[in-house]
């Protein structure tokens, strides 16, 4: 892809009617770490969105709120009580990417290997585009095809809404890559609500070992209701497959990725649970 001209907006409307005005020629960039990705041969218009205002981190009510152009570096480096996405993004690529590559950038186009909607799938996180007005959609409807598809009409997300962490919840997130920068071979991510012992609540996404993260819904119908322990884990993460087809990463075999994912998964739920329980005490 060629970029032949940056635009530099002053506010959301702008920014929307540029893009709008462009079409296809058009596309929003804040960090650009994605283009390298991007081999296609056509010459496109960059819309700057970095002046904007988008980059903060915030609590507002019951969730952080993260702006769009806020790099993983700073979430990375941010702590407050209830906040979990610093351990996500410390695992993400080289803190030289990291101090670039921004929130939105990471989420609005999916790549196998994405981090970030796995993780915002488990934690049932609601995304604020800005279109006419602004609008919430919840992680399901937003990571339930690519989202890149949401923007066409020069809509832009302006922000990430992470609910905060009530007491007796945990959440776990486990990703295996070859080294501390590679690409995730497989992400899985849990969050979830003891009563007791008892998981009362439950949401499991993967990523990296799928052609698109996604939720694991026989695996959560598995684990409700259940008593919070190593071989409920176990048997619960045998029923990825019926969620999810695992495939070859890197001269790995499905199998092998498969088995991966399922000790992955259940990693995941024991680091979960012993969050919990310390929020229970």
């Amino acid at each position: 892809m060629k970029l032949c001209e940056f635009i530099r907006p002053t506010s959301l409307s702008e920014a929307r009617d540029k893009l709008r005005e462009l079409g296809p020629q058009g596309m929003a960039l804040a960090g650009g770490t994605a283009l390298h990705f991007l081999q296609d041969q056509t010459t496109r218009r960059a819309v700057d969105i970095t002046r904007l205002g988008l980059s903060f981190i915030r609590k507002e009510g019951d969730f952080y709120v993260v702006g769009a152009t806020t790099p993983l570096a700073d979430i990375q480096r941010y702590r407050a009580p209830d906040w979990t996405l610093h351990e996500v993004c410390r695992r993400i690529a080289t803190h030289q990417v990291r101090n670039i590559s921004t929130i939105g950038g990471n989420i609005c186009r999916v790549f196998p290997w994405a981090d970030l909607p796995v993780v915002l799938l488990a934690l049932d996180a609601r995304m604020v585009v800005f279109s006419d007005k602004e609008e919430e959609i919840v992680s399901d409807e937003f990571f339930d095809g690519q989202p890149t598809q949401r923007f066409a009409d020069g809509s832009l997300l302006t922000a990430v809404k992470v609910p905060l962490l009530r007491a007796h919840q945990g959440f776990g997130v486990v990703k295996v890559s070859r080294n501390s920068a590679a690409f995730s071979l497989v992400t899985m991510a849990v969050s979830l609500e003891l009563d007791g012992e008892v998981i009362k609540t439950v949401r499991v996404a993967a990523g990296g070992a799928v052609p698109f993260p996604r939720r694991l819904p026989t695996v959560e119908a598995a684990l409700v209701g259940r008593e919070a322990k190593s071989e409920v884990f176990r048997e619960a993460a045998t029923k990825a497959d019926s969620d999810v087809s695992w495939r070859g990463r890197e001269s790995l075999s499905p199998d092998y990725v498969r088995q991966l994912a399922e000790v992955s998964l259940h990693d995941a739920l024991e680091r979960a649970v012993s969050f919990a329980r310390a929020r229970n005490a």
